[in-house]
């Protein structure tokens, strides 16, 4: 009745991306390798190069073509079964009833052959246990009604609390709520991010490998060019720079987060992103153990926001298990207006946090500015005069302790917990229940002491691990407060 399935052909190509992916270091050595054969630099014998290609060649076809034509998954009345490999082969069973998130992605070239790839995931596992990397539509359809079936089963015969199995959504379920981003909000989220920083470099890094291929006398030759034109001219390359990266990272937010949605059902929020690969992210309620509302300096002068929720178990995403994007971009006043309808059970009252007290402001400019004395004395007098620049140390940081010490901040209801503070650069707000608190601790130390100040750290799951959220130098008094809250009423 039940046979075993093979995945789509096109499952071949998406194995290839993977491989390349994966051997973009080996790929990188060998095109250097071979560059500098073609310009006489290379330290290898002519004949090893074809050697080395193969070679590549190899390493990258046969992950992929050994994994598809060994992959096989069968879907019975118990649970999906997969099994695949040559040499080492591997046999993986999950039972409907503990599978916890079943997340859905379509590349592109998937489209046209109405296929999907779909990641299985249970409690116990950091990442997917099963990958379904290429399988008709019509497959998450069955395995949702396999799941949902075997959920009502063990219900009725062994009296399972349904709570604790993730509900799941039925095939013609409309969503209650829905919210959907803007192409021009995702502009601002690009505009505004510091991921224009990040391709700089990257793009520097991977330059530095072809530094040796570029003539030195081109190179002194464009230095002293740029030298004659003066400080203009460098403004105007560092201009068209900006806006060469400015344009890679919008396209990038583009495609990463095209048509993004975010959708609300009875049990479980859902999220859908992506132009060439649509990813279809399913949380239950259940798993939300927070709630991070997170400003970088600049979002925060234009009273912009991203909002994250750090859940239990894994989160199907690879960047960030545990720790999920809801909402990308958004005004902040916005988003305290959306959440609560999304997010029932809690409350966002985050105008009537209590801050830390004035004289933790010098303690906030201690700890922040005592290590950088040592290090603007060595590095002025090792790199002098450049290393006098270091001195700018100073007023940067002295801004990071005076932002640190105005984010701190504390409220709580009966229900939740709120915290606020700034990590290196970003203010975060964590709104926490406090049924999902794992555990509170304040610390002193013996200078902290006599301020009568302390620190307090609340314990969260995430993930596969736990998260530390606390807040700094608060009053005493308020620690004890705030510890007195999380115990158990009499």
């Amino acid at each position: 009745m039940y046979e075993d399935r093979r995945l789509h052909p096109i499952a071949l190509i998406k194995e290839l991306i993977v491989s390349v992916r994966q051997s973009i270091i080996p790929i990188a050595v060998v095109i250097f390798a071979v560059f500098r054969n073609l310009n006489d630099t290379g330290i290898l014998s002519w004949w090893m190069y074809p050697l080395l290609v193969i070679a590549l060649i190899i390493l990258l076809l046969a992950p992929a073509l050994i994994k598809y034509f060994t992959y096989r998954y069968r879907m019975d009345d118990k649970g999906i079964r997969v099994k695949y490999g040559l040499f080492f082969k591997k046999n993986i069973f999950i039972p409907y009833e503990r599978i916890q998130t079943v997340q859905q992605k379509q590349w592109f070239f998937y489209m046209p052959f109405h296929v999907v790839q779909i990641l299985i995931e249970t409690a116990g596992g950091g990442k997917a246990e099963a990958d379904l990397s290429a399988v008709p539509a019509s497959v998450a359809q069955e395995l949702k009604d396999l799941r949902a079936g075997k959920v009502a089963e063990l219900a009725e015969e062994e009296s399972v609390e349904t709570a604790e199995i993730p509900v799941v959504e039925e095939k013609n379920a409309k969503p209650l709520l829905t919210f959907q981003l803007e192409v021009k909000e995702l502009l601002l989220m690009a505009v505004t991010s510091g991921g224009v920083f990040g391709i700089f470099f990257i793009i520097l890094a991977f330059g530095q490998q072809f530094r040796d291929l570029i003539p030195a006398d081109f190179v002194e030759e464009q230095f002293d060019t740029i030298l004659r034109y003066g400080v203009l001219i460098l403004v105007i390359i560092g201009f068209v720079v900006l806006l060469i990266l400015w344009g890679v990272a919008i396209v990038a937010t583009l495609f990463k987060y095209f048509q993004f949605k975010l959708m609300k059902f009875d049990d479980h929020i859902v999220i859908e992103k992506g132009l060439l690969q649509r990813e279809h992210t399913s949380i239950a309620f259940e798993r939300i153990q927070s709630v991070k509302l997170i400003e970088s300096p600049l979002r925060q002068m234009l009273k912009l926001a991203s909002v994250r929720v750090v859940t239990a178990g894994s989160s199907g995403d690879d960047e960030h298990s545990g720790d999920i994007l809801i909402l990308p971009i958004v005004k902040k006043a916005k988003a305290l207006e959306i959440l609560p309808q999304f997010l029932e059970d809690y409350q966002f009252p985050i105008e009537k946090l209590e801050r830390a007290p004035k004289t933790s402001l010098r303690r906030f400019f201690f700890i922040n500015l005592i290590w950088t004395i040592p290090v603007i004395l060595l590095v002025s007098i090792l790199l002098f005069p450049w290393g006098l620049f270091s001195l700018l140390l100073v007023p940067l940081f002295t801004w990071k302790a005076y932002a640190a010490y105005r984010a701190t901040g504390f409220y709580t209801t009966e229900t939740e917990l709120v915290m606020q503070g700034r990590a290196f650069i970003s203010r975060q707000t964590n709104f926490m229940l406090k049924r999902r608190v794992q555990s509170v601790d304040y610390a002193q130390s013996i200078w902290m002491k006599k301020g009568n100040v302390v620190h307090f750290t609340v314990l969260l799951k995430s993930g596969q691990t736990h998260l530390n959220a606390g807040v700094h130098y608060i009053a005493q008094q308020d620690a004890n407060r705030l510890y007195h809250w999380y115990q158990p009423s009499k």
